[in-house]
This record gives C-alpha cells, structure tokens and sequence, in this order.
C-alpha cells in the first residue's frame, strides 16, 4: 500500500522515484535480484510569481545557468548557505544539474540532506 502511494505521489510530481510496478521488490526497497532501487531525492516546488534564476553558485551575483518556471517541480540534491536572499541564506542544489536555487523561492516536500 505504501509503494502503491510514492507511486502515485512521483507520478504526480512528474518523477518517478520507483519501478512502475511493485511486483519483484522487498519490502526493503531491494529487487528480486538484490539490487537496491535508485536514490529518491527530495522534491521542490518552485513558488515564485515570475521565471526562477538556478545560479552557478549559491548566490545572486552568480552567473545565471538556466530558469525555472512558477509552480514547476525539481529534484534537489543537497542544500547549504549561501548568499541571503529576503531574509534567507539557504540555496538547494538541483539534481541533475550545476545549478543552485534559494530556497527562498522553492519550497521543499521532503527534508533536504546538507551538502
């Protein structure tokens, strides 16, 4: 019951954290074969008015490598601090890419492990 609902929880985040079906996995999160399932990372989703800046590193006065778009949701690999960006020094590190996000402008689902 429990994977049946991750499972249903990545597919609505647009991420799938698991395999599409449970058959052939243990409890533990290990296939039939012994192998462990891939690491989840935790989700974000972006709660800006406006396109996201991801920086090169965690501040605003670093270059900008891409943008995010409001209400979008990312995978974040790490956080630590950074430069304060309204009143707020945490910057998550995007999975996936060498970009950084303040943690500001995108709210967490699940606890974010530091860098």
């Amino acid at each position: 019951m429990v994977k049946k609902a991750l499972l249903a929880y990545a597919l609505a985040a647009g991420v799938l954290i698991g395999p599409l079906s449970t058959a052939g996995w243990a409890a533990d999160g290990r296939a039939a074969g012994g192998h462990t399932q891939a690491k989840a990372y935790p989700v974000g989703v972006v709660e800006s008015r406006s396109v996201l800046n991801v920086r090169e590193k965690p501040t605003v006065y670093s270059d900008v490598v891409k943008k995010l778009h409001p209400n979008g949701r990312v995978l974040l690999s790490c956080q630590k601090r950074g430069g304060w960006v309204d009143g707020n020094p945490v910057w998550y590190r995007l999975h996936g890419s060498k970009g950084w996000v303040s943690a500001r402008y995108v709210h967490n689902l699940q606890p974010v492990r530091p860098c």
